[in-house]
């Protein structure tokens, strides 16, 4: 009961310690957000988004699953190797992957027949291709810091260094006139700041690399490579999946929709964040707790969690419900168009969010099953978006995606019942969606028109009203419900303690 209780509280401090860096980020995001649409516009932060959704899908493929895998192989070591032993044998296997891929991607681009890129979406993926090993990087040694259970080093890298390197950088390129290429510079900035103060982050979490002791484990990283093979293909599926919208946007409809929608993809990552930010303890709870206690225990354990982050993202959807208008007006000239898909891409986040977690256990146990779910549900979204675009525009293809996502997430419920019995009442749920919605109604009917005002004054009566509401009925339903919005029945290891660098 005591490690069960630890690892509630490793999974609390861990969210709160990202919250509070992805409340920083979000300020840095949206002055990101603002430079690039006021002082590049829709069409070149059209091709950024595009040629970040592909570099982003090729650091997940380069990455190996090792955000995943790596916890259960220092969980599994040899206890006379050092665990940054493990950790820099893992760093090599990621880096010879990553850089294959992008040497892949650039010659792609470069060999690609003149209509299938426009030329500003060309030149950034051709450099933002360089970034793929260095973000895998960052993704695996971030991992490596949250296996210590120390939080602070993925919410400085992440939140703090990664987009103020980014905003200084573009603004310093529009300044001198760099036009064409400041978004991509920003990115590259940002990565290469990111990735220096990870790298100070492992050593001090490990006490240093001991690199005079190091000699790579070639059988051990093949076999890990091998290993990983069928967790990565879920990961790049799921990474193409998450990313389809803005690939279909870009293929049916050109840089300037892509931008225009982009920029309601980010004003919705928030939300996407929320799930972030409790994987960073989440995750290497449910990698001890499967080991363990074994898929049925975890799923339980999952569902409890899972309900923790829905009530926190339903707050985001009656957030974006009552400013993302006022929002995208002052992100530049155009951005209001995508307000219907805002509020679709907002709901489709929840659902991948909140009931996405309980996918881990597949991963863990089934990962082909989940690879084929997965696959199955990007078909529907596609054909989803060809069908609705015509009628509704970036709200269709949104419309599309929030279609697909709630399908796969109905059939995963009904596969982790069948496969590892994990049955979890529909009332579960029901509490949360009944306080939100009522929140929501709550906003939208003392929303600009009523209170006779406009912009970000006539959104602060419905916001502020929103929140009271869902809060108060919140709280009302947890003291007659007896329920505890605490995770449930996770197992932690002991504590580990940050060791001085060498």
């Amino acid at each position: 009961m005591r490690k069960e209780n630890r690892a509630a509280r490793l999974i609390v401090r861990g969210t709160a310690s990202s919250a509070l860096g992805f409340g920083i980020r979000f300020g840095a995001r949206f002055l990101f957000l603002f430079v690039a649409g006021r002082l590049f516009g829709a069409t070149l932060f059209g091709a950024y988004s595009i040629a970040t959704a592909v570099v982003e899908a090729g650091v997940i493929a380069g990455g190996l699953s090792t955000k995943w895998m790596l916890f259960i192989w220092l969980n599994e070591r040899d206890p006379d190797r050092p665990a940054v032993h493990i950790v820099l044998d893992t760093a090599l296997m990621v880096f010879a992957a990553s850089t294959a891929i992008a040497l892949v991607l650039m010659g792609l681009v470069a060999l690609a027949p003149e209509p299938w890129f426009a030329n500003n979406t060309e030149a950034a993926l051709f450099a933002l291709a360089l970034m793929i090993p260095l973000q895998a990087l960052i993704e695996l040694l971030l991992g490596a810091t949250r296996w210590t259970e120390l939080m602070r080093y993925e919410v400085v890298a992440k939140n703090v260094m990664q987009p103020y390197a980014s905003i200084v950088v573009a603004f310093a390129a529009w300044w001198i006139g760099w036009t064409q290429e400041g978004l991509f510079l920003s990115y590259i900035a940002g990565t290469i700041a990111s990735l220096a103060y990870t790298i100070y982050g492992v050593r001090r979490c490990f006490g240093g690399l001991k690199l005079l002791r190091y000699r790579p484990d070639l059988k051990g990283i093949g076999r890990r490579f091998r290993a990983a093979m069928p967790t990565t293909g879920t990961e790049l599926i799921d990474a193409l999946y998450t990313r389809l919208d803005i690939y279909i946007v870009g293929a049916l409809l050109g840089e300037t929709s892509a931008g225009i929608y982009g920029m309601a993809r980010q004003l919705s990552m928030p939300i996407r964040q929320v799930r972030q930010a409790f994987d960073g303890m989440l995750v290497p709870v449910v990698a001890r707790t499967f080991s363990q206690a074994g898929a049925t225990s975890t799923g339980h354990s999952i569902a409890s969690a899972a309900r923790l982050i829905l009530l926190v993202q339903l707050a985001g959807v009656i957030i974006l419900t009552a400013i993302g208008g006022p929002l995208l007006y002052a992100l530049g000239h155009g951005f209001h168009a995508a307000f219907g898909a805002l509020l679709c891409l907002a709901a489709a986040e929840v659902i991948q969010g909140a009931f996405g977690v309980s996918e881990l256990v597949l991963i863990y146990s089934r990962p082909r099953v989940a690879v084929a779910m997965t696959a199955g549900f990007m078909l529907v979204g596609v054909a989803g978006a060809i069908l609705l675009e015509p009628h509704l525009g970036l709200t269709g293809i949104a419309l599309a995606i929030l279609i697909s996502y709630a399908g796969r997430a109905i059939v995963r419920r009904l596969l982790l019942r069948h496969i590892h019995a994990v049955d979890i009442a529909t009332a579960y749920w029901s509490g949360p969606f009944a306080t939100a919605a009522a929140g929501l109604a709550t906003a939208i009917v003392t929303g600009p028109r009523v209170a006779g005002l406009s912009g970000f004054a006539g959104a602060a009566p419905s916001l502020l009203a929103g929140l009271t509401a869902y809060g108060l009925i919140l709280l009302l339903w947890v003291r007659t419900s007896g329920e505890s919005l605490l995770p449930q029945g996770f197992v932690a290891g002991e504590a580990p303690r940050e060791v001085p660098a060498e």
